[in-house]
């Protein structure tokens, strides 16, 4: 549970009424467009409530005690993207892309599109303040030879990062996304939305290690066409609370998404993962694997869906979560579920567990020699082996392996 009283920066609730939204946004000279989508986002924000454990995605997630208002936005905030780009295509800024008249139609045309500005409070919440929005944009045929990077930096209150990814034809792109804020409360409400194109290929790795007061409520939706391949993987470490949507729209023949994610917890750290493979297009794969490692009071959630409708024959599928509790006080709930709306797939799986460290492997470790800890952070290692060692990690596979060690070596296990 958050606590509201816990946070230093308040606002009133004029920061996130349409008036207020609307009359920033045209202060900063955006397009009447774009003026329109904030100001449906702020009425959607004011009409909807906060989400409650009713709603099958928030059943073990209280919020209660959240109020977004509270958190004054942080118009300043704006991540710093580092890219080396090919000809013809953009990597910065939404705003800077606007202002670009090769770049501004494409992003008129692709925002708001995968992700609505209405579909819940936290959405609204972005679709309606945010600021400092990434644009990245792989023209057909064009290979971004480095990854971007993009660092998010915070103090305290609210930030709204806002994504728009288009990977054109044949296209290949990786984004890596390097989240930090300081001990001060913050929230963060964040939207990704990727369109990928026939035959395109995009990465987007998430490393969030934020500060211990940092509560954070992402969206990512990827529309994966014919061909394309799509994967995200998330590295959730620091932070108090984090709560992420990952979601794929597999609409193209032949089309594959990929998820994978990774929590390690401690003290009453709290990750939930919601993830949705939407199978549309035929002979279209999908595959998903969570893995999370708890010490301390620290807790681990997961809903997936993984659904195949008619026109997705041929299509495979496959869904894991596992779990491993380090401590008597750790709690993980998973839930992951099939729709499938067709008889003709190769392959539809899911699973799920929850327990202890094998005893037996304890043992022998600390047989040989090594104490309880070091023993426990070497299970670990190949607990998260088949993550970390996945491509969808690979640029950030080293560095996350260190982190994950240097967190177990004082939790409290």
């Amino acid at each position: 549970m958050v606590d509201a009283a816990s946070t230093t920066a308040t606002t009133g609730s004029g920061a996130y009424a349409e008036a207020q939204v609307s009359a920033d946004a045209l202060g900063r000279g955006e397009p009447a467009w774009l003026v329109r989508s904030r100001e449906e986002a702020a009425r959607a924000f004011a009409a909807t409530p906060m989400p409650t454990p009713a709603l099958r995605p928030w059943k073990y997630t209280e919020l209660s005690g959240l109020d977004i208002e509270s958190f004054a936005p942080d118009a300043a905030f704006a991540p710093l993207v580092i890219a080396s780009v090919p000809t013809g295509g953009f990597a910065g800024s939404i705003a800077g892309a606007l202002d670009d008249a090769a770049q501004a139609g494409a992003v008129e045309a692709a925002f708001g599109s995968v992700v609505q500005g209405t579909e819940g409070k936290f959405v609204a919440a972005n679709a309606a303040r945010w600021s400092g929005g990434v644009f990245v944009h792989a023209l057909r045929g064009g290979v971004f030879a480095t990854p971007v990077t993009v660092d998010v930096r915070a103090g305290g209150g609210a930030i709204f990062p806002r994504m728009l990814v288009i990977a054109e034809a044949n296209s290949e792109v990786t984004i890596i996304v390097r989240n930090r804020s300081t001990a001060a409360p913050l929230l963060v409400a964040g939207v990704v939305e990727i369109v990928a194109a026939e035959g395109a290929r995009v990465r987007l790795l998430l490393d969030g290690d934020w500060g211990a007061a940092t509560d954070e409520f992402t969206t990512v939706r990827s529309r994966v066409g014919r061909n394309a391949d799509v994967q995200v993987a998330s590295l959730a470490i620091g932070g108090h609370m984090q709560k992420q949507h990952i979601e794929a729209l597999i609409e193209g023949e032949g089309a594959n998404s990929l998820i994978r994610g990774i929590a390690l917890g401690d003290g009453d750290q709290h990750f939930d993962f919601v993830t949705l493979q939407d199978h549309m297009g035929a002979k279209s794969t999908s595959d998903v694997e969570i893995k999370s490692a708890l010490a301390g009071a620290s807790r681990s959630v997961y809903y997936g869906v993984t659904r195949v409708e008619t026109t997705a024959k041929g299509a495979a599928a496959n869904q894991q979560n596992r779990n491993l509790l380090l401590s008597d006080h750790a709690k993980a709930d998973s839930d992951p579920v099939l729709e499938i709306l067709t008889s003709d797939v190769i392959r539809c799986g899911h699973g799920a567990t929850v327990g202890p460290v094998d005893g037996e492997a304890l043992f022998y470790l600390q047989s040989r020699g090594l104490d309880r800890r070091s023993a426990l952070k070497l299970l670990v290692a190949g607990f998260f082996a088949s993550v970390l060692g996945d491509a969808a990690f690979a640029a950030l596979a080293d560095d996350m392996q260190e982190r994950v060690e240097r967190k177990l070596a004082v939790a409290a296990l």
